[in-house]
């Protein structure tokens, strides 16, 4: 801040507080403090409105108002507000963090109140102030280059013609994503639990059944690691178009994520057959299919059960669907298997999973690999995310995405989070040690870890323990969790903001995107998913979304960073359109430190 002079008005009903508080603020030499004084709340309104103050500083305890109800009646009463610090005699945080909520920007306790920590609260809250303004301005801006871009879009896209409607369809659009699979335009697994609860609710009505079926591609991850992710992801797009060919009207059909699928099937009498229908979704997907000259064979394992011999809801019905699918490759895959009472493989499979990531981690089978992130125009590296690999004995490190999720189910993500944590710090703190010292690190957070109490406290714990600055932290939450949108999650990511670590919002698009959650987020960055990069020059609807994110980001003072960049022509594009990060394959895979230190030698 400049050195003009601050206008502060202190509504305060006791005098000897009163004179504490001017002589406090008087004594501040960088910037000066004018003080005006109203003993009640009355006076300090007719203050306001007959001239300007910078800032307010009120008492809940005035004469003709008592506690929060002078927050809400100074706001109300009052047409142009300036920042307000409240101070009150109670040290309750339900009573603070309700009066942030109303509208201050810090609560202070009146015996706690020194003259440094008066006037850094007041600097901070007219910096808070500003940055509010500087967000409403900026979405005002944004908007005004929306309708600007409308206008030149309107001979391509013609329903984008005028503003409101741009952004009504990009709404729905990412509404579309928040319940479809953006490879295959498949339902994801969220429209797939409201399908089966509305099939079983019709089937209790009717008095039928309901048959789930589990698909999961038997060859689909050899394929992906020899061909690539872009024939991998392209055969998952022909298994979804071969699917959608093989469903009776009624039937659905979903993805849940890698390479397996659901089909839901409505039996409407004992002539409906689940097996012979799946064995014909087998058979269509055991012949070959062509990919970019490419002759694959895939296959499939598939796994069925049944409402109401299996199950009464869509949990139970999954996990038998899915023990029987488990069953079918445990008998040579490439067959079909119904669920039965005496299947119980399914679940000893999922407890041998637990009990050996147990082990895993007390046996330090958990290995951190690190993928950089670039500066797209210089090519130097800024961070490394780190990426966590299984290295069981005389295998290959498994990514995550194998047992994550029984990591979640189980509760294991938070003795093995707060393990990454600790081993991402002290890796990068070794690398700024070897004359790599402006590197950073990004580490991704599960949604039980944020949730937990005391989790801020942990994170600072760590960053002491390792000697770093908290700038040098960067942590990725997803869509999910800010859509939670709880207290507890909102003041540990606030906490953590303030206390300098850097929070990004990881594969950005694929939830449920939404401007008030980036305001209402203390956001630094946003990062676009892989899925919209891939299809940059190739299909209009993910490059425009592209380009909608990073004017938006930029237009919230945001940083933006692309995921899964791998051609020099979506670089280029990238850094044209404004976002200056990026990490995929075009620069690395993900590497072991030792790797990963040459690399960073080498740049």
């Amino acid at each position: 801040m400049d050195n003009a002079s601050i206008k502060v008005l202190l509504i305060e009903d006791n005098p000897g507080d009163a004179v504490l508080v001017e002589h406090m603020l008087t004594q501040a030499s960088t910037p000066p403090m004018e003080v005006s004084w109203a003993s009640n709340l009355t006076a300090g309104i007719e203050l306001l409105n007959e001239r300007s103050a910078d800032l307010v500083l009120l008492d809940l305890g005035l004469p003709e108002s008592i506690g929060l109800d002078t927050v809400k009646n100074l706001y109300s009463k009052v047409s142009s507000i300036p920042a307000v610090v409240v101070m009150s005699a109670l040290a309750d945080e339900n009573v603070a963090l309700q009066a942030v909520q109303y509208g201050a920007e810090d609560y202070l306790i009146k015996r706690e109140v020194s003259s440094t920590v008066l006037v850094r609260s007041i600097r901070y809250a007219l910096e808070r102030s500003q940055v509010k303004n500087a967000l409403q301005h900026a979405k005002h801006e944004l908007e005004h280059r929306v309708s600007e871009r409308t206008m030149q879009l309107a001979k391509v896209i013609e329903e984008f013609q005028e503003g409101i409607v741009h952004r009504q369809q990009a709404e729905r659009r990412i509404s579309y994503m928040a319940h479809y699979d953006a490879l295959t335009g498949l339902p994801n697994r969220v429209l797939l639990r409201d399908r089966i609860a509305q099939a079983i609710g019709q089937a209790q009505c009717g008095n039928t059944r309901v048959a789930i079926v589990f698909i999961d591609l038997d060859n689909f991850k050899h394929i992906n690691d020899s061909l690539g992710h872009q024939i991998g992801d392209r055969l998952l797009q022909a298994v979804a178009g071969r699917i959608r060919q093989h469903l009776r009207d009624g039937d659905s059909g979903a993805r849940l994520g890698g390479d397996e699928f659901v089909l839901i099937l409505p039996l409407a009498d004992e002539s409906d057959d689940a097996g012979a229908i799946a064995q014909m979704a087998l058979h269509a997907l055991a012949q070959p299919f062509s990919v970019d000259g490419h002759l694959l064979h895939v296959g499939a394992s598939i796994g069925i059960s049944t409402y109401p011999d299996d199950g009464h809801d869509a949990d139970t019905l999954m996990r038998a669907a899915d023990a029987a699918m488990y069953h079918a490759k445990g008998r040579g895959r490439g067959n079909v298997q119904f669920f039965t009472p005496a299947l119980n493989q399914a679940a000893h499979q999922r407890l041998s999973i637990e009990n050996r990531l147990r082990n895993a981690l007390a046996k330090h089978e958990f290995v951190l690999h690190y993928q950089p992130q670039v500066d797209i125009e210089s090519g130097a590296i800024f961070s490394a995310e780190a990426l966590l690999r299984w290295r069981q004995p005389g295998k290959e490190p498994v990514s995550c995405e194998a047992f994550i999720a029984c990591a979640e189910d189980t509760g294991l993500i938070l003795p093995l989070g707060g393990w990454v944590l600790r081993q991402a710090c002290r890796q990068l703190k070794a690398w700024r040690n070897e004359g790599h010292a402006d590197l950073r690190v990004s580490v991704n957070l599960s949604p039980l870890q944020i949730c937990q109490p005391g989790f801020a406290a942990t994170i600072a714990g760590i960053l002491r323990e390792t000697g770093l600055p908290a700038n040098a932290l960067d942590l990725e939450i997803t869509e999910r969790t800010m859509m939670q949108r709880n207290e507890l999650t909102l003041a540990t990511l606030i906490s953590l903001s303030t206390m300098g670590v850097q929070l990004s919002v990881d594969d950005f698009g694929t939830g449920y995107s939404s401007l008030s959650y980036l305001q209402r987020f203390p956001v630094h960055a946003i990062k676009i998913d892989r899925s919209f990069v891939r299809g940059i020059g190739h299909d209009l609807n993910n490059t425009t979304l592209v380009t909608a994110i990073i004017a938006m980001a930029n237009s919230l003072r945001l940083k933006v960073l692309a995921e899964g960049v791998e051609t020099a022509e979506q670089a280029a594009f990238l850094l044209a359109h404004g976002c200056p990060s990026a990490q995929g394959y075009l620069y690395s895979a993900a590497l072991s430190p030792g790797y990963f230190s040459r690399l960073l030698i080498r740049s």
